[in-house]
């Protein structure tokens, strides 16, 4: 079952600082296992007009996004917002009890 979440969640990244290595959320800290999935939406880039083209790729601020799976098998969606530089937990996918 897919939950639609908009919660801020606080991430540690990977030693070179480019992909989340874990994330808290509710006070309890999920360590990633796999990263199945990067994409980068533009849809929310910086506006044309301010100190350049929104399209110059020096300019490109869209979120990033991260399908995930966490070491207790569940599946996650995430992304980094670099015009607030703060991440969040988008959606959730939960294992029915019906394997």
């Amino acid at each position: 079952m897919l939950r639609f979440l908009n919660e801020k969640i606080t991430v540690t990244l990977a030693e070179d600082g480019n992909e989340p290595r874990s994330f808290i959320r509710g006070g309890k800290e999920f360590t990633i296992r796999e990263i199945v999935r990067v994409w980068q939406d533009r849809g929310f880039q910086a506006p044309v007009g301010r100190r350049g083209s929104g399209k110059d790729w020096w300019n490109q601020r869209g979120r990033q996004f991260y399908r995930v799976i966490t070491e207790d098998g569940a599946s996650f969606e995430m992304y980094h917002d670099p015009r607030k530089d703060q991440w969040f937990l988008s959606k959730e996918w939960q294992q029915s009890g019906h394997e």
